[in-house]
């Protein structure tokens, strides 16, 4: 049947787009792509998620970096967030029952931000107008009444008290700890020598007036003591009526202004009610009066004592056109959740209820907020927040170092706060599968995951898209008008990236880098626009900055230092191929296989894996041959043999089962005796029934494949074999696809193992005949007939052993003790 019709021909080895079907000349005329490109299914995923507001119906959005993943969500959330009402705002205020408690109030959007104006507004004027009028010559003239009358009265009792001590002889002398009676002599009040000279009896005379006289002044001092008590209630309700005037009709009308509100009314009322019972802050003091402490100034302590009828206007939505929308780039606990700050002062740290700080979650309470799910992770305590958070509907503010100490502190806690916000993560697929895999709680709060393809179909409309993403970024950046024909070349690189001719990429960084790339080398050139050489010229200066390992391996090929073979053919022994990755760079490169046999029991050994140099794929491949060996050779005999196969000079661990399909070719290379072009190289995964099926890295393998021909010079000959199942994914340079429509290289696409050893060998492989052979002469006789024969020497060497261990038998029982003896000794 031959070969030919498994050569590819040369228009089917990359993809090309006509310049002329974009419809444009260059993409000045078009205007810029609005949204994005081939992601309809994850922005149906997404729109689901940010438009239902059932609790859990939180979004992770699934993507690699550069796939437009943010520019798509940041245009569906400007689209429905628009549409949503601005959320409440959000404050503390100080609670005058439990201090250490703020209490937190809601009030429409623009109404926090009046109330704090207002409460500021009115201490102003309270610590203004208040001490103002108590020092009015109007207070100072009814104090003054209240405490003349007072006056009065206590000259009254003290007045009459003096009367009743003369009358037995004393005198009332007015102490700081009461009244004492003192005896008189001579109009003067007795000394104390006096006293001492009296005698005896005298002395007790004077201690029996003055205790008569004792009884009046407990009267007259308990009198004086409700006289002042009086006094200072009348001066309390002066002090009042005084504050009321002044505080009243500020507070009566804060409190109509916000009369819809219940909590702030009540607010308005404690504030009234606190500052008239803490009148005594307002009244004027004289310096020496204040207690001074040091570090802190008058100014300071004043506006300690005011600070809790301040407002801590936490969440101000003013500046909103709908729901907000919060981007949370450092989702530490502290940005995510708020906190409780300090000022160090006299040495310690204190704090109040205008030091509580929002969060990510604050300002995004009614709308959504989007956080990098890798940063989360990795964030302290952040994640399991969350997912608090999400389950109780309300955040706390409270410092970490208060969760973990050991003892509790006097600080603030203040009143948690209802939250509602549509969580976003953005992350990459791996992230998502782990939790997913890990997390338990990670589908009740997260249940849509908007999944970003890596590409889409290359078809007309998405075409026309692309462009207009061309002209988008060139409009953004300050980029030259790209040509049609550019922009051709540009298609065809975004399907090379993704390694599939009816694909495009969906990485749109990597587009976006390459335009602005291919705009330097236009300019350089001094070019008004740019065009295909230009694209072509980023490409191959991004692939010259890149491939230094690649070109170093290369001269190790060149240089015999790799052993790599182009011409020639030879037995049980095949050029296999890799691909090498370094991050954002990837190249193909050959490696010698080789296959040896012997008599055995049928293993086959795997070099590599014996070494611990295979991954668990490349070895789950290689089990493979296994399997197609004695299904397709072992149905009627065992197979006697025992085959190592091997990669040739690798120094790295080998991974994937690129490489099944082409260790088969060497064994049954080995075992045919029919040797290998080696002018041919191969890759392609192998089932157990000998279908060759599909590999990654195809272009690349060609490419290294044909680097190599080329410096050992092309024979017309050589070319490189891979399932027919990955054409479709060929996106060859432009020289490799001129080499084969020269006839000076050549890809053959295989479907089955039997196609793919007639174009190494040149030998068919050959069919089931109706008595069950295979036609003499085809790979397969000779492989089955090479088993028949290790059986046949398997057989006969077991013949020749048994043969040999019945004669050792039979001597030992022949042999006389003595002669036993003989043996033993010698």
């Amino acid at each position: 049947m031959g070969i030919e019709h498994l050569e590819v021909a040369a228009d089917n080895l990359t993809t090309l787009c006509n310049p002329e079907d974009l419809g444009f000349e260059t993409t000045a005329e078009l205007e810029p792509l609005d949204g994005t490109i081939g992601q309809e299914r994850a922005e149906s995923a997404m729109e689901l998620s940010l438009e239902i507001d059932s609790p859990g119906f939180n979004v992770y959005i699934s993507g690699n970096a550069g796939s437009g993943r943010n520019t798509a969500l940041k245009s569906q959330l400007a689209r429905i967030a628009c549409t949503k009402p601005v959320p409440p705002d959000w404050g503390y205020v100080h609670n005058f029952d439990e201090p250490s408690q703020p209490l937190a109030i809601s009030l429409p959007c623009g109404m926090m931000r009046l109330l704090a104006q207002d409460m500021a507004e009115l201490v102003t004027s309270c610590r203004h107008d208040i001490p103002a009028a108590f020092e009015s010559d109007d207070y100072t003239h009814r104090i003054e009444e209240v405490t003349q009358e007072f006056q009065i009265k206590r000259q009254a009792i003290t007045d009459d008290l003096e009367q009743v001590a003369q009358k037995v002889g004393f005198t009332l002398t007015f102490t700081q700890v009461g009244i004492t009676p003192v005896p008189v002599k001579d109009g003067q009040q007795m000394t104390q020598e006096e006293f001492t000279g009296l005698s005896d009896e005298e002395r007790e005379e004077l201690r029996e007036r003055a205790e008569s006289i004792q009884h009046d002044i407990t009267h007259a001092t308990q009198e004086m003591r409700r006289f002042s008590k009086e006094v200072g209630e009348r001066v309390k309700e002066v002090d009042t009526e005084l504050v009321r005037f002044t505080l009243t009709p500020i507070v009566n009308e804060l409190k109509e202004k916000f009369k819809d509100h219940t909590k702030v009314v009540d607010y308005i009322n404690h504030v009234e009610a606190d500052m008239v019972d803490n009148l005594n802050i307002f009244k004027p003091q004289e310096p020496q009066q204040a207690p001074q402490i040091p570090g802190i100034t008058n100014g300071q302590r004043d506006v300690d004592l005011f600070d809790k009828y301040r407002v801590n206007d936490l969440i101000d939505n003013t500046t909103c056109e709908g729901a907000p929308i919060i981007f949370e780039y450092s989702p530490t606990y502290y940005n995510l959740f708020g906190r409780i700050e300090y000022r160090a002062r006299v040495g310690t740290f204190t704090t109040d209820l205008t030091m509580i700080k929002p969060g990510a979650m604050h300002r995004a309470n009614g709308g959504y907020l989007v956080i990098q799910a890798r940063d989360l992770l990795m964030s302290p305590l952040s994640w399991e927040t969350l997912k608090r958070t999400l389950r109780s509907g309300e955040v706390q503010i409270e410092n970490i170092g208060e969760q973990y100490s050991p003892l509790p502190s006097a600080t603030l806690r203040p009143e948690t706060i209802p939250v509602n916000a549509k969580i976003i993560l953005v992350g990459s697929p791996m992230l998502v599968q782990m939790l997913r895999g890990s997390d338990e709680d990670f589908r009740r709060y997260f249940k849509v995951v908007a999944d970003f393809d890596s590409v889409m179909t290359r078809n007309k409309g998405n075409m026309t898209k692309y462009a207009g993403f061309v002209a988008g970024q060139a409009a953004l950046n300050g980029l030259q008008p790209f040509h049609k024909t550019a922009v051709a070349k540009i298609m065809d690189y975004s399907s090379r990236l993704v390694e599939d001719q009816d694909k495009l990429t969906t990485r749109f960084m990597d587009i976006a880098d390459m335009l602005t790339e291919s705009n330097y080398w236009a300019k350089k050139a001094g070019a008004d626009i740019v065009l295909d050489e230009h694209v072509k010229q980023a490409i191959e200066q991004k692939h010259y900055r890149l491939s230094q390992t690649e070109d170093r391996l290369q001269e190790f090929i060149e240089d015999g230092t790799i052993q790599i073979e182009t011409e020639g053919a030879k037995t049980g022994q095949v050029n296999g191929l890799a691909v090498y990755s370094l991050g954002d760079y990837s190249f193909g490169k050959p490696s010698k296989i080789t296959a040896r046999v012997s008599l055995g029991r049928g293993q086959i050994l795997n070099i590599e894996r014996e070494t611990q140099m295979s991954g668990k794929i490349h070895n789950k491949g290689f089990m493979t041959l296994s399997g197609y060996l004695h299904g397709k050779y072992g149905h009627d005999k065992p197979l006697s043999l025992s085959a190592s196969i091997g990669f040739e000079q690798t120094y790295s661990e080998v991974d994937g089962d690129s490489a099944s399909s082409t260790e088969l070719y060497t064994l049954l290379s080995e075992l045919s005796g029919r040797p290998i072009d080696q002018g041919i190289a191969v890759t392609g995964s192998v089932n157990q029934a000998g279908d060759v099926q599909a590999i990654g890295g195809a272009t690349h393998k060609i490419e290294g494949f044909y680097a190599v021909c080329e410096a050992q010079g092309l024979t017309g000959t050589q070319g490189v074999m891979i399932p027919a199942t990955n054409l479709r994914n060929l996106v060859l340079k432009d020289e490799v696809v001129n080499a084969v429509r020269d006839g000076k290289f050549h890809i053959y696409g295989v479907n089955t193992i039997d196609e793919g050893i007639e174009v190494l060998t040149g030998t068919p492989a050959g069919q089931h005949q109706e008595d069950g052979s295979y036609p003499e002469g085809t790979i397969h006789y000779l492989v089955e007939k090479r088993f028949d024969e290790m059986a046949k020497k398997a057989r006969e060497y077991g013949r020749a052993r048994n043969e040999s261990d019945e004669d050792s038998d039979s001597k030992g029982k022949d042999d006389t003790p003595a002669e036993a003896d003989k043996d033993e000794a010698s």
